[in-house]
């Protein structure tokens, strides 16, 4: 009985090891891969020796997306299961991922951004130029863009709208005869909606009349507000003069005396003072002194009247021991 079983166990033992030796053990095979275009990914594992089956996960770079496999393997399944039957090589495919720029004007005719709109590699930087239209400027870049830098150096990594903002201009334009005045602004080019400050100054014997093209020609100071291409003048008249006005008079020292004049806005009053150890003073309506002479033997003086009413002229012996006289004289130039 024992004699039979012993030859079964023995072939059962044959049987198994050459089983074993004729691939029982699944065979060792081995695995490469590779990514396209360089750069674009990683694959993972990255290759080597494999038995059996190997799962491969495919991983995009940076403003890359993954397409699809290639080489023995195909579809754009990821991960990707690949059996280990034979040697073999697996490509993992990537894309460039694609933004795209839209470009927009504020207002549409303010001017150009080269490039226009477009279509760009995703991480790229582009350079945008703006050029202004004739009659505008550029003011600053909106939406997705901030700054007023010019030209703008923008990376690419998402969808975007730039707008370039723009501003209207005008030119103004000042005019007056230099020989009766002059006028605090010369002109230029100015932004829409500046408001421009204008004052006119007249020299003698000539008086503001008007100006023309302001926010108001009767008014001086005035303002220009610029909505639009402005030429503004200034206009001036001459003035008649009257009688000459003489007062003289000697004054104990430490004494003081005053002239008064009535005067309407835009006059001139010249004229002369003389004497030894005199201060005088000019006052206007208000009390604040335009005119400070002091200690004079022979001074002119001149004086536009911007504000009407009475004007002082107030002139003290300084020299308490001594008895001076003063002469004036003076000449109002009417319009």
């Amino acid at each position: 009985m024992l004699k039979r079983k012993l030859p079964l166990l023995f072939m059962s033992t044959v049987i198994c090891l050459v089983l074993v030796l004729s691939g029982c053990t699944p065979k060792i095979y081995q695995l490469s891969t590779s990514v396209t275009p360089s750069g674009g990914g990683t694959v993972s594992p990255s290759g080597g020796a494999f038995q059996g089956k190997v799962t491969l996960v495919a991983t995009p770079a940076q403003y890359y997306k993954f397409s699809g496999w290639a080489g023995v393997a195909s579809g754009n399944a990821n991960p990707l299961t690949v059996t280990m039957n034979s040697d073999k090589q697996v490509v993992a495919q990537f894309t460039r991922i694609q933004s795209t720029v839209q470009i927009a004007l504020n207002p549409a005719n303010g001017g150009i951004v080269s490039p226009s709109s477009g279509t760009y590699d995703s991480g790229s930087t582009v350079t945008f130029t703006v050029t202004p239209a004739n009659g505008y400027r550029f003011l600053d870049w909106g939406t997705d863009a901030t700054g007023s830098t010019n030209p703008l150096n923008m990376v690419i990594n998402t969808n975007k709208v730039i707008t370039a903002n723009f501003i209207k201009q005008y030119t103004l334009g000042v005019m007056t005869d230099s020989n009766a005045g002059t006028v605090s602004q010369k002109g230029g080019i100015f932004d829409a909606g500046t408001i421009i400050n204008l004052a006119a100054t007249p020299v003698f014997p000539y008086a503001f009349d008007s100006w023309s093209e302001t926010d108001n020609d009767n008014i001086n100071p005035t303002i220009v507000t610029m909505n639009a291409n402005k030429s503004v003048t200034a206009n001036f008249k001459k003035l008649t003069a009257s009688q000459p006005i003489t007062d003289r008079k000697n004054m104990v020292g430490g004494t003081s005396t005053s002239v008064s004049m009535e005067l309407t806005q835009f006059e001139w009053v010249q004229g002369e003072i003389s004497g030894t150890f005199f201060h005088v003073h000019i006052l206007d309506p208000n009390g604040v002194v335009i005119k400070d002479l002091s200690q004079f033997d022979t001074t002119s003086f001149s004086f536009y009247v911007q504000v009407p009413g009475q004007y002082t002229i107030s002139l003290s012996n300084t020299n308490q021991l001594v008895t001076a006289e003063y002469s004036l004289s003076y000449v109002i130039y009417h319009p």
